[in-house]
């Protein structure tokens, strides 16, 4: 029996479960978009008695009409089962049928729960060594930001997972953007991290769906300061006039030549140094794994950064904590490089990252270095995520170009200007 275009009803014998007095128990298949689910209807009747076209007991007996008027009512119930569940749900199962007919109905899930429940996980992952301590922080962070939506949005604690829609990825953006002034790029990382929640929510069947995948998550490619070779070598030769400043700039300077990031950097120990298989000093992160192949960050050192090293070989700071450079506090760093900036005369907002910027573009790509061993050198997973500063470079080659041929047209008009014109 056809009820809609997504339900259908077929009822049937269960012949493999034929009694001795030649009965077969009555059950129901329910199918909604292709996904079946079974019930019993806890009725037998006789295998000649049943006309298997019309789902129903032949003849007129009384108990052929009382079996009959089960099926049929079973069926009206079914029906009314997925109309209400319907009006409530985007999709809906044939298992749903199926338990809301039995009153079997499981509690839905709250999107809140199935964070907690990832959460908990990665948190033990974390102390067992498995995954890295920044990836909760993340997750955590990312709970933070759902408990302040729902609140505001749906006036809620939690938000069942059969409630989400397309419309909630959309509402959640312009949350962060508007009410807590994120930027797109970190707003859509935020969202990206709940799919992938629903989406293991989905695998484990607490959800048919996820209607989250419907939402394109758009990425803005942001605008992305380096140091030129002329600015490089200004912050080297400039003397800062304290102290402070003067240990920042050549723990930038050091990130330049090395492509680390300002937490790596700070970490670093004399441990971390090692003659490598080819006789030079290399920062190896980690130890175990020595090999003459290309390790993800491990970098060897070039003579910058090893003149950086032997500097602060013997600072208190450095020989209290066993590491390399005296970077102890991420709170003002930024603030010092811009102070740096200014008495260098750099007109570029430098930042903890802009170094690792620099290495990758003016230091590696810019040079010849190959884009396969820079991903190496940056400790990048995808040499996609790399690929991003080879366009920056492209962009620098462009605009040099173009200056160049202005300064080329004022000195060979005849030559240029002909050319230019074809």
């Amino acid at each position: 029996m056809k009820i809609n275009e997504k339900l259908s009803i077929l009822v049937m014998l269960e012949k493999s479960k034929l009694t001795s007095d030649g009965k077969a128990p009555v059950f129901i298949r329910l199918t909604v978009e292709g996904k079946r689910a079974e019930m019993s209807l806890g009725q037998k009747v006789l295998l000649n008695n049943w006309n298997i076209e019309a789902g129903q007991v032949k003849g007129n007996s009384q108990e052929a009409r009382l079996v009959n008027n089960a099926i049929d009512m079973a069926k009206i119930k079914l029906r009314q089962h997925y109309d209400h569940l319907s009006l409530s749900n985007d999709f809906v199962s044939a298992a749903m049928v199926k338990q809301a007919y039995q009153g079997k109905q499981e509690k839905v899930k709250g999107l809140l729960e199935v964070i907690d429940f990832t959460v908990d996980k990665m948190d033990k992952k974390v102390q067992n060594g498995k995954r890295a301590k920044s990836s909760l922080t993340k997750w955590k962070t990312t709970k933070d930001k759902a408990i302040a939506f729902i609140k505001y949005a749906y006036k809620t604690e939690d938000l069942p997972l059969n409630k989400l829609t397309v419309s909630f990825a959309e509402d959640f953006i312009d949350y962060l953007m508007l009410e807590q002034h994120i930027e797109s790029n970190t707003a859509n990382k935020y969202l990206k991290t709940i799919r992938g929640v629903v989406t293991n929510a989905v695998s484990r069947g607490w959800i048919t769906h996820n209607p989250l995948c419907a939402y394109q998550c758009t990425y803005i490619e942001p605008e992305r300061d380096i140091l030129d070779d002329g600015e490089i070598l200004t912050l080297y030769h400039k003397k800062m006039p304290v102290e402070r400043l003067e240990d920042v700039k050549n723990a930038y300077l050091f990130m330049c030549f090395t492509g680390f990031a300002y937490k790596d950097a700070s970490l670093l120990t004399p441990e971390n140094i090692v003659n490598h298989f080819d006789g030079q000093d290399w920062i190896v992160k980690n130890r175990e794994k020595v090999t003459k192949a290309i390790c993800r960050e491990n970098v060897p050192l070039l003579p910058i950064a090893k003149e950086i090293i032997a500097k602060y070989a013997d600072n208190p700071y450095c020989r209290k904590h066993n590491v390399l450079l005296p970077v102890n506090s991420n709170q003002k760093y930024n603030a010092y490089l811009k102070e740096i900036a200014d008495i260098c005369g750099i007109k570029k907002n430098l930042t903890t990252h802009t170094a690792r910027h620099t290495f990758a573009t003016t230091v590696t790509l810019a040079n010849g270095v190959p884009l396969e061993t820079v991903s190496a050198l940056l400790g990048h997973r995808s040499i996609k995520t790399t690929q991003i500063y080879a366009k920056i470079v492209a962009q620098k080659i462009s605009v040099d170009m173009n200056d160049l041929k202005e300064r080329l047209i004022v000195k060979m008009p005849s030559i240029m200007l002909k050319t230019h014109a074809a």
